[in-house]
């Protein structure tokens, strides 16, 4: 699916008639169907795999900046994935990158004064662990980037709605991101949107440069995998994709 489009950037995702995109690093049987899933994909939206960059997320924070030797890596089999990697940014003309989630947060950015482009995998742990704020550190570094310029993009992920916490979990929320902490029917829910959006502006992107996608993975259940509602012994994942043109 199409989400974004314009003369410098697109945003892509997959949806589950698309078929699972996660390749298995214990069951290797079904990477050949996976694979085949991401051929199809790619084909239908035009998506170059030679120019595309897949990484292993870990919910961790580190960020690599993409070369044309990246190109490439992950697209179509799970040993060039980039690992232990949970976010890319690149400034290559024509490059794809990606990332793949069954509830976790695609962040996509964009910066048209120095025409560069982010992804990040953000679950709670990223999230907490500064995640959001890191790439914006991160286009600055590479780029001379000025946070006000950055355009930001949430992606579908698992929202406030289905997101339940325990105490544990909430009371690492606390002194950061009280706002994003909701209590409902005496059960804890995480806003992780409203979250990440308080670690953008922090960081110094404009609220007005934020924009949600309004899925929830979790309600969506024929368009969407979802691990907390499915809760499958494999995990079937979907699939978010930013290009620059």
């Amino acid at each position: 699916m199409l989400w974004f489009n314009n003369q410098n950037i697109a945003i892509f995702f997959s949806q589950k008639s698309d078929g699972d995109m996660l390749f298995k690093t214990e069951h290797s049987e079904l990477n050949e169907k996976v694979r085949q899933n991401r051929v199809a994909f790619f084909g239908k939206n035009n998506i170059d795999p030679k120019r595309l960059v897949n990484i292993a997320g870990v919910h961790g924070t580190e960020i690599l900046r993409v070369e044309e030797k990246n190109l490439g890596s992950g697209a179509l089999s799970l040993e060039t994935r980039i690992k232990n990697t949970d976010g890319l940014i690149t400034n290559i003309k024509n490059s794809y990158l990606m990332i793949t989630g069954a509830d976790c947060f695609p962040v996509f950015f964009y910066d048209e004064d120095k025409n560069a482009i982010g992804l990040a995998h953000c679950g709670w742990r990223g999230i907490l662990n500064g995640l959001p704020a890191k790439m914006i550190d991160k286009f600055i570094s590479e780029f001379g980037s000025n946070p006000k310029d950055i355009q930001v993009w949430l992606g579908p992920g698992i929202k406030s709605c289905h997101f339940e916490v325990q105490n544990d979990v909430a009371g690492l929320f606390e002194k950061n991101f009280k706002n994003a902490i909701i209590n409902r029917d005496d059960k804890i829910f995480i806003d992780l949107p409203k979250a990440i959006a308080l670690q953008l502006i922090e960081a110094g992107a404009k609220p007005e440069n934020i924009t949600e996608h309004p899925d929830c993975v979790y309600c969506q259940k024929d368009k969407y995998f979802s691990y907390r509602r499915d809760k499958p012994e494999i995990v079937n994942a979907n699939t978010f994709i930013i290009h620059l043109k």
